[in-house]
């Protein structure tokens, strides 16, 4: 399949235009629709409907889509791949979750930077299936995630376990309490946190079937924020709340009964790349920050 047919496919069913995907691809329309003429003959069903005033995609072309998307995503990560070897010895790119970078990786992230010049870097951030499929593509060297993948040809390193733990500021008078009963939880104003497994599982066995969260946020830092101005309390990750916890600005609430299960860590990497000068510098350097990689 050729590459600039998948780029003009990609770009019209963007655009939905073809003067528009001319422009943006720096050619005449006509080139345009010559190229989509020839991937359609190639694939043997109409790719988009046109007529006068628009141009809509077909299922054919809703089909190709995402396969075009990553074809070309792969190619560009490739020439930045080659790209970054110019002025440097090597370029290293690691993926992980948003709260993992902001709470565990950001100070590994900028020794790194400091120490190794000679190392282009990138990262990548989504969830844990985002990051196994840039591992996939071969977007990124190395992915830290909760979930490992179920997939063969990838070594899966645990590294850490990260304790689930109630917090409150020192004010509220939840927190006053020191103590409460899993039992409790339904009744607490809790700004709620999806942890994802096995979090999950314990949280529904722990609260009734009826519950609704009257706050269900997606980002810890802002239950956290929340939690500091006094709107509740919250289930939260050690690691997300250490600063907090030593200061006093938080204070963490003992759940008895059950405890919420730990959240586990993973790196995951290729085998072959293990051995690669640029990971091995930042398994050595999460070691040297405490972590048994």
């Amino acid at each position: 399949m050729d590459f600039e047919q998948l780029k003009a496919f990609y770009t019209l069913a963007q655009t939905k235009n073809f003067t528009k995907a001319a422009e943006s691809l720096h050619l005449v329309q006509s080139t345009i629709t010559m190229r989509i003429k020839q991937l359609e003959e190639r694939v043997g069903k109409p790719l988009f409907i046109r007529d006068k005033r628009s141009v809509e995609i077909t299922q054919a072309g809703l089909a190709l889509l995402p396969y075009a998307e990553r074809i070309l995503k792969l190619a560009h990560e490739g020439l930045s791949e080659v790209a970054a070897l110019q002025p440097y010895e090597d370029r290293f790119t690691i993926g992980s979750l948003d709260s993992i970078w902001t709470f565990m990786l950001e100070p590994i992230l900028k020794e790194y930077h400091l120490r190794y010049p000679k190392i282009a870097i990138g990262t990548k951030t989504g969830h844990s299936s985002d990051v196994i499929g840039y591992l996939l593509d071969h977007i990124i060297q190395l992915g830290i995630v909760y979930i490992p993948p179920s997939l063969p040809n990838f070594e899966v390193i645990p590294f850490y376990e990260d304790e689930i733990v109630l917090v409150g500021s020192p004010s509220h008078p939840v927190t006053q309490k020191q103590v409460v009963d899993v039992s409790e939880l339904a009744q607490l104003p809790l700004l709620y946190v999806n942890w994802g497994p096995p979090f999950h599982e314990w949280i529904h066995q722990s609260l009734p079937p009826s519950y609704v969260p009257k706050l269900q946020l997606d980002k810890p830092q802002l239950a956290i924020d929340f939690v500091k101005e006094g709107l509740g309390v919250s289930l939260v990750t050690r690691s997300t709340v250490k600063a907090e916890l030593a200061d006093g600005t938080l204070r963490q609430i003992t759940i008895s009964g059950s405890t919420p299960p730990k959240r586990s860590v993973y790196i995951v990497l290729p085998p072959e790349k293990k051995h690669r000068s640029s990971v091995e510098k930042w398994l050595n350097l999460m070691r040297e920050f405490g972590y048994p990689v």
